[in-house]
């Protein structure tokens, strides 16, 4: 054991010389040690296992509202998921909900529906998930599992996360990455994980508002949702979000801060969306 822990900051300093990459539109710097097609795989897993497990919304509204919403999103991000296999899916449960995985497979909640009235607003929580995604946050929190694990392999670390509660959720018979998707990076992940990293939501928002921005869709319809979301909060006395998760009130002042570079990124994908042909 002495040997270990002495040669564990060792092995973290090796780790982190060689494996860091770059999240897009922010340019953090981040700890990457897993292998980009095994978490993919274990996410596609997960996400069968999902739509075995929970109903799948029939209502058409939702599900075309999706598809289109889905489509124009990915088509942003495909420099950093060239090799995502894209679905869409609407579950048939009520909580106000919507998640994305490494992949390429996104789910939203009917419930989400609640506080989701438009096209526009649908696309600022999609995007805000990808950016979850395409920043490859959960790879980095596996990442840092491994670091302390003593660089164990992806399946063992990505185990023991689930299992042991370190992103403060359960686990299943498989390797349930839904659990550390939904978990950690779904749009009510305060309720759940207890280690919520305020940093990552914050930057999903900041990545989030500006691929919408690209794909043609409205800024300031994040700032809609985001006061919803507010009023939302206020209205089950306390806030959705625990103490480590940022509030709906700071998301909300700092969307706005975005604002002003979103709207550029808008107004430049009317050339393309909104042409008349």
């Amino acid at each position: 054991m002495k040997i270990f822990l002495k040669g564990t900051p060792i092995l973290a300093a090796v780790m982190l010389l060689c494996s860091c990459s770059t999240t897009p539109v922010t340019g953090r710097k981040q700890m990457n040690l897993t292998s980009e097609t095994e978490v993919a795989k274990m996410s596609i897993a997960s996400f069968e296992q999902m739509k075995a497990d929970m109903p799948i919304s029939t209502d058409p509204e939702y599900n075309d509202m999706l598809q289109r919403v889905g489509f124009r999103i990915s088509q942003q991000v495909f420099s950093a998921m060239p090799l995502a296999e894209w679905e869409f899916v609407v579950f048939d449960q009520q909580d106000v909900n919507a998640f994305a995985m490494p992949g390429g497979k996104v789910g939203v909640f009917e419930g989400l529906f609640k506080i989701v009235k438009t096209e526009d607003e649908l696309a600022s929580v999609v995007a805000h998930e990808i950016a979850h995604v395409t920043a490859r946050h959960t790879h980095e929190r596996i990442s840092q599992a491994m670091v302390l694990n003593g660089g164990g392999t992806l399946v063992n670390v990505a185990t023991a996360v689930t299992g042991a509660g370190l992103l403060g959720v359960g686990s299943g018979s498989y390797i349930n990455m839904s659990s550390v998707i939904t978990g950690l990076y779904g749009m009510k992940a305060g309720q759940s994980a207890a280690k919520w990293d305020q940093n990552k939501e914050a930057e999903a928002d900041h990545i989030g508002i500006i691929y919408m921005a690209r794909a043609g869709y409205d800024p300031h319809a994040a700032i809609t949702v985001m006061e919803r979301m507010v009023e939302l909060d206020s209205g089950r006395g306390g806030g959705t979000y625990n103490s480590t998760h940022p509030s709906s009130v700071d998301r909300l002042n700092a969307l706005h801060g975005y604002l002003f570079d979103a709207m550029e990124e808008y107004e430049k994908s009317k050339d393309f969306y909104f042409q008349e042909f």
